[in-house]
């Protein structure tokens, strides 16, 4: 039977196409969408989101669902169009009939079968959330083939837009970076063809992209991203209006990554300047920008400038946190590496013991700041040559990156270095056995690349 149904000729298919057109328009609306989509599974669900029809499970009972479902499927499946999988309920396309009928449309036809197939795939594609990257991974065959709908056929539609977007920022969260900032950049223009240049969304858009850019450490490309997204701000919005002052921030972030040290300093004051216009003195997105700047001159080697900054976002956050808040620990931490860099070793530690307290309250001990914060103090402690205390400081700050992160995560790496310098100057052998595999497999890796 199967050998049957894949020697078929093009004219035996398109004959069961057309019978299915007469006799059962909506399977053969189904049949069209799916043509146009990824050679993968689909979900039922697809089947019954046609544009115009009230078939979508979520607007029905459960048992009117059942019998909508098999009335599109059945005819489908009767005339070998379509295998289906009833327990996990999909269903997929035998290649001869996709070949077969991709073959038999023009473009015009391609073209409005595209804009249907992408309202099909967005209805079932789920939002850009962590926990439903499953389901957004099975169905990325379609999202592919929905991108190159648009590229190929320049099919511009909201529901195109949406999958690009929320398939892109799946991507993001599983920190593919490069594939998510490919989807988004071809969402924006697809939501440029939709809106023109100069709307609030291209805005948001480029927003976005820049951030994924950013996060792949694609700096050139993520700074043209929010320096056009700040340009197009300005042109649409009120003079010095609050919505560019993230994005000046992380503009003036992103300058300071490239070594384009004064432009980065002017891009923060003038975000300094718009959040003050909006806020007054005490606001804490005024802090987070002063700790960015800080870091900033700490770059430039103005240490004590940076301390002043640093300083004066520290006191801005606990007197709107309190004590006990994350950025208020983030604060004292950036204190405590100014003083390290000054040679102030006293205060440093104290307010390295400080960053820790409150991470440690705040996210338990197992957490990946908690180890950060361990692996500072652990670090500044090595250096001021108190060893017996800076050990025990580093297994904790290890042993909770490997719980939280595993053992081969990169923000491990600097720290299991200083660790094993610390052993091999001391002659001292790690804490238990997990650590000395830590170790072990660690020396085996630059025994390796020194080959």
């Amino acid at each position: 039977m199967t050998d049957s149904i894949e020697k078929r000729t093009f004219e035996t298919i398109l004959a069961a196409v057309r019978e299915v057109e007469k006799d059962a328009p909506g399977s053969a609306e189904a049949l069209f969408m799916a043509v146009m989509l990824g050679d993968s599974a689909l979900p039922y669900d697809f089947a019954l989101s046609m544009e115009g029809t009230p078939h979508n499970p979520s607007l029905i009972n459960p048992a009117a669902a059942f019998f909508a479902t098999t009335a599109i499927i059945d005819p489908l499946v009767t005339r070998n169009l379509i295998k289906t999988d009833v327990d996990s309920q999909i269903f997929s396309l035998y290649r001869n009939v996709r070949e077969a009928m991709l073959a038999s449309m023009e473009t015009k036809q391609k073209i409005e079968w595209a804009g249907r197939a992408m309202y099909g795939l967005n209805l079932v594609l789920p939002d850009a959330e962590p926990q439903n990257w499953p389901t957004v991974e099975w169905l990325m065959p379609h999202v592919l083939a929905c991108r190159d709908l648009i590229t190929e056929l320049d099919v511009n539609t909201p529901a195109g837009n949406r999958v690009l977007h929320q398939a892109g920022f799946s991507l993001y969260h599983q920190r593919r970076h490069q594939e998510a900032a490919e989807l988004l950049d071809i969402a924006l223009t697809v939501d440029v063809a939709l809106k023109g240049k100069q709307h609030p969304d291209i805005a948001a858009d480029l927003e976005g992209l820049g951030t994924v850019l950013w996060a792949g450490e694609d700096y050139p490309k993520a700074e043209a991203a929010f320096a056009t997204c700040l340009e197009l701000q300005k042109e649409i919005f009120t003079e010095d209006n609050l919505v560019t002052a993230p994005i000046l921030n992380s503009l003036a972030v992103i300058r300071q990554a490239l070594g384009k040290f004064n432009e980065s300093e002017q891009t923060f004051k003038e975000c300094l300047r718009v959040l003050t216009a909006s806020h007054g003195e005490g606001h804490p997105a005024i802090a987070s920008c002063l700790n960015n700047m800080a870091l900033l001159y700490e770059a430039m080697n103005r240490p004590k400038e940076a301390l002043r900054l640093a300083q004066r976002s520290l006191e801005i956050n606990r007197t709107h946190f309190g004590d006990a808040h994350p950025d208020v620990a983030a604060d004292l931490n950036t204190v405590a590496l100014l003083h390290e860099s000054l040679g102030n070793s006293k205060a440093a530690e104290q307010n390295f013991r400080d960053s820790l307290a409150i991470r440690e309250q705040v996210f338990g001990k197992e957490h990946p700041e908690t180890a950060h914060a361990l692996c500072n103090l652990a670090l500044l402690l090595d250096t001021m040559g108190q060893i017996a205390e800076a050990i025990p400081f580093y297994e904790q700050g290890l042993t909770a990156y490997e719980t939280s992160l595993g053992p081969n995560h990169p923000l491990m790496e600097s720290a299991l270095d200083n660790y094993i310098l610390l052993l091999e100057r001391t002659g001292t052998r790690p804490a238990n056995d997990d650590l000395r595999k830590l170790t072990e497999a660690k020396l085996r890796q630059i025994v390796e690349r020194a080959k």
